[in-house]
């Protein structure tokens, strides 16, 4: 193995498990601030049903979900398996981005935005909600690694040419909820979109729609949500958006080849 595979080898182990460890303190701040405790930051972790404070065991991300059988070791009630879910989240999400960039600049900018992605999938999730402040978040990191990437006009126009995708899905909605009466999509999902363009180009970005309808579609295929039943959006763009970052390249090269 040479060098550079087994650099990139180390630093997406690392970055897996930074990303585990993410998504479980996500999830616990997230599921806190949705059950409306305040400092929803601060505080020991402790079991849902009995509210036992947890150990150091209880808290290996991936590891102690698995080795309890996703049960509380004190009372034996089930953990909610999107704790697991959100760890995964995070372990794979990170270190698909260590993997496609590798120890680069650029890694650190796609692994914030990940992190915020992370973090308003699980506010979607819990309250179907996309936070304003999340978003202006990952447009502040976009601006600034735009300055610290030294990137130009090349860039501006590609981001204005990737922002003409949700203006169109916007103009659509609008249009269906204007004649059928029915809401379409969410008000957050349109502007999440409109902030991944400030880091797609159009073509990803139409990647990450189909990406995110498929996923949607298998997860309620999956989970049995029958048709009209409420389901987050984000989460699935998130991962569409995600998923086309890694691995997307090779699709797009392969489509525009038949052409």
């Amino acid at each position: 193995m040479e060098e550079e595979q087994i650099i990139t080898a180390f630093l997406c182990f690392w970055l897996a498990v930074s990303g585990a460890a993410l998504g479980s303190f996500l999830d616990c701040a997230v599921s806190r601030w949705a059950a409306g405790e305040p400092g929803f930051l601060k505080g020991r972790s402790r079991c849902a049903s009995c509210g036992h404070t947890l150990g150091i065991w209880d808290l290996i991300p991936v590891f102690s979900f698995l080795y309890r059988r996703g049960r509380c070791r004190y009372c034996g009630e089930r953990i909610p398996a999107g704790c697991l879910a959100s760890e995964l989240a995070g372990a794979l999400a990170l270190a698909g981005l260590g993997l496609r960039f590798g120890p680069s600049r650029e890694l650190a900018q796609w692994a914030a935005l990940a992190a915020l992605l992370l973090a308003l999938s699980l506010t979607d999730r819990e309250k179907r909600i996309i936070p304003d402040g999340l978003l202006l978040a990952a447009a502040a990191n976009r601006a600034a690694w735009f300055l610290l990437l030294g990137q130009g006009k090349g860039e501006i126009l590609a981001a204005a040419a990737a922002c003409a995708i949700p203006a169109a899905l916007l103009a659509l909605v609008l249009v269906f909820e204007k004649l059928s009466g029915k809401e379409a999509m969410g008000g957050g999902d349109i502007k999440l979109l409109f902030i991944l363009a400030l880091y797609l180009g159009w073509a990803e970005m139409l990647l990450t729609l189909l990406a995110a309808c498929l996923l949607g579609l298998v997860w309620a295929a999956l989970t049995g949500h029958g048709k009209g039943s409420a389901l987050p959006f984000g989460p699935f763009l998130a991962a569409g958006a995600v998923l086309t970052v890694c691995c997307g390249g090779p699709v797009l090269a392969w489509y525009f080849s038949l052409f």
